[in-house]
């Protein structure tokens, strides 16, 4: 058993040495693997040249790259080396460029391609301790020169090396402490300048023996398709426990995620909840869409889905797997649990045809009439369930997942609820999880025996949760047996973790460190709580808390998940700090608007014209009501009261981190005057 990453990528290639371990694109654009065998030697290669440039054991090396097989080669190398890596994308910022490399005190960096070069070359003045630069990409221009080579050169010199006899990585490998780091993350920033995060070998090996085997199950035969930033923790742990496993991964781009799903045919897939909801709506975008899908089927997909959806709701149910946040009681418990008996009974996919059939066979006499209309009803029933069920509404998904999903795996955000039951109502198990870099990552998840809707799952194994009140009172006390130490179930408050998965801490600061883990214990900033199933709810961030002129504290991501359901808005983020009333930034699903003022006697389209009429905000005003209400689960101060329309979506690299989490401070700073606007005369 591998105690520690360098080992992993050992003893993953003399397990699975000829299998693919990694799929990219080659100069054809079609997929090339990389076997385990392959990525091993090409690691120690690798990891010889950079011993040979003069990195030591505990140094820490750039990566300024995005998804790629020379990444997870560098990293490879990196580990070997007895390393930490200091990786970010390519979309870095200048001013990110010279923080993160001089706080971090890199002096190798590895950079993508000639683009992320001239970054860094604008920055060099500035850049006090990089000493070589080590380019990626095959199809760069820029010349080998004294502190700047080519990826393919080193490699070739490794192998050299190696050839003679050089062994200096084994050597480093032999030395990999439990404590030594493998990686220093830079948070995103949603706030003030990125920490860097130190996290440990044992942070890693304890997600891999302990949280992987319970949550994933990957097998060799499963193939993942990579499209989370790979620098992110999320991905990092992804791509780990593919490669500990014997699994494929695939990597891809955004933009090319729906030609590259039909070919990498995934059958695990992790991503953060936006690409979810976008598959989400693009189903029902084509499905409502009249050019698309004829009304017969659109009638017959609506039908369909509504008895899948109470069908499987039943089933889980009554298999426990319903979350509960207010402790019902037996008779709550019978009940409900009669009314699921009834709907199974209603809306099991043959149910029709079964009761047909029994009736024609056993309950109606030879000779009678109606023989022949309850065969022909039962016939009815199995070309409709197959028609229905199968053709019109699984495999539509299979085909927009890439037909062999059997579960995807869903972290760095909130899954919204009505995107979480479609896939669970359709039969692809939903593991959504809740992690931060921090915990490297995961402290609680779902798993294939309880996925729990309405929650991020079970604490992992050998870790404790502590639900905590604004004074440091325990609210509740869990283990990972779900067994409550203390407190109770079903009361808010901050979320605090203790496990092996912590960090070390954060590099050069000790003083947030202190403020941020206390006697082993981790204040996550996340507001949540143990409900009745003894798994963790999450209903904000303690830091994202609106607090109206009225003292009311209020969490805007239920309201914002809430709002977004509609299918006329597309993004939305709350606003209301110091003020009397809750307001909204609202960005329009143009797809939907559009149409919606054709029919409304708008004649201009123009999403800048759009946005200013006042017929299109009085709408946008009542689809928010619609969505936050009373009826729909909110209080009086909880509802939006005003909505400013903006035609620009929130985007990574802008409004949103890598993660697609909104980054209030950024949103905020864009939009004051229309914020100040919408309470001019309040």
């Amino acid at each position: 058993m591998a105690n520690n990453l360098a080992e992993v990528y050992k003893e993953s290639a003399e397990k699975f040495g000829p299998r693919p371990a990694f799929w990219y694109k080659n100069a054809q654009k079609e997929y090339t693997a990389l076997t385990y065998k392959e990525l091993y030697e090409d690691g120690l290669a690798l990891a010889e040249a950079l011993v040979d440039l003069g990195v030591k054991a505990r140094d820490h090396v750039g990566v300024l790259a995005d998804n790629r097989v020379e990444w997870i080669v560098a990293d490879c190398a990196v580990l070997l080396a007895g390393c930490a890596n200091v990786p970010r994308g390519s979309d870095i910022t200048d001013s990110e460029i010279v923080y993160i490399l001089n706080h971090s005190e890199a002096k190798v960096v590895f950079l993508e391609n000639d683009k992320v070069y001239e970054k860094f070359k604008n920055n060099k003045s500035q850049l006090k301790t990089v000493k070589t630069i080590i380019i990626m990409d095959k199809d760069s221009k820029l010349k080998a020169s004294a502190g700047l080579v080519h990826f393919q050169d080193l490699l070739k010199k490794g192998r050299d090396l190696r050839a003679k006899g050089k062994k200096e990585a084994e050597k480093r490998m032999a030395g990999i402490k439990p404590d030594d780091l493998f990686t220093l993350i830079y948070t995103s920033g949603t706030t003030g300048m990125p920490k860097g995060v130190m996290l440990m070998h044992s942070n890693m090996i304890h997600q891999m023996h302990y949280v992987v085997p319970k949550v994933a199950k990957v097998s060799p035969d499963d193939r993942m398709l990579s499209i989370l930033p790979v620098w992110h923790i999320f991905e990092r742990v992804v791509e780990y426990f593919a490669i500990i496993n014997g699994g494929s991964t695939y990597y891809t781009k955004v933009t090319e995620l729906r030609n590259d799903i039909q070919k990498a045919r995934p059958t695990f897939m992790a991503s953060a909840p936006r690409v979810w909801e976008s598959i989400y709506n693009g189903i029902y975008t084509k499905i409502n869409d009249p050019k698309q899908t004829p009304p017969v089927r659109r009638l017959l997909f609506n039908v369909a889905y509504f008895f899948s959806k109470h069908y499987y709701a039943s089933i889980r149910f009554l298999k426990g797997l319903e979350v509960d946040y207010e402790g019902r009681n037996p008779i709550q418990s019978l009940f409900l649990g009669l009314v699921s008996i009834l709907k199974l009974l209603l809306t099991g996919p043959f149910t029709v045809t079964a009761i047909s059939l029994l009736a024609a066979l056993f309950v109606v006499p030879e000779g009678s009439a109606l023989k022949t209309p309850l065969y022909v009803l039962a016939g009815l029933g199995v070309l409709f369930n197959s028609l229905t069920l199968d053709r019109i509404v699984l495999s539509k998904i299979r085909q927009a997942t890439g037909g062999h999903l059997r579960a995807t795996l869903s972290g760095g955000g909130a899954l919204q609820k009505h995107v979480d039951a479609f896939f669970m109502d359709i039969g692809i198990t939903v593991l959504e999880g809740y992690g931060m870099t921090e915990t490297g990552p995961v402290i609680s998840a779902r798993t294939f025996d309880r996925p729990i809707m309405g929650s991020v799952g079970d604490v992992v194994q050998l870790s404790q949760v502590q639900i905590r009140d604004e004074s440091g009172n325990v609210l509740c006390h869990i283990d990972d047996k779900r067994n409550i130490l203390s407190g109770k179930m079903g009361v808010k408050g901050v979320v605090h973790l203790k496990g092996p998965q912590i960090m070390k801490g954060y590099y050069k600061n000790p003083d947030v460190t202190k403020k941020t883990i206390v006697d082993g214990w981790m204040n996550t900033g996340d507001i949540g709580m143990v409900n009745f199933k003894k798994t963790i709810t999450l209903t904000g961030r303690a830091k994202d808390t609106i607090v109206l002129l009225g003292g009311e504290n209020v969490e805007p991501v239920p309201i914002e998940n809430k709002i977004d359901e509609s299918p006329y808005i597309k993004q939305s983020m709350v606003v209301g700090q110091d003020q009397k009333v809750l307001g909204a930034i609202i960005v329009p699903d143009f797809d939907m608007l559009v149409p919606w003022a054709e029919e409304n006697g708008i004649t201009d389209t123009k999403p800048e014209k759009l946005i200013a009429n006042p017929k299109v905000v009085d709408f946008y005003k009542k689809e928010v009501r619609n969505y936050n209400s009373v009826k729909t689960g909110f209080k009086n101060f909880e509802q939006v009261q005003y909505v400013t329309l903006v035609t620009k979506p929130f985007e990574v690299g802008d409004e949103l981190t890598n993660l697609m989490k909104m980054k209030r401070h950024v949103i905020t700073e864009k939009y004051k005057d229309r914020i100040l606007e919408l309470y001019k005369n309040s």
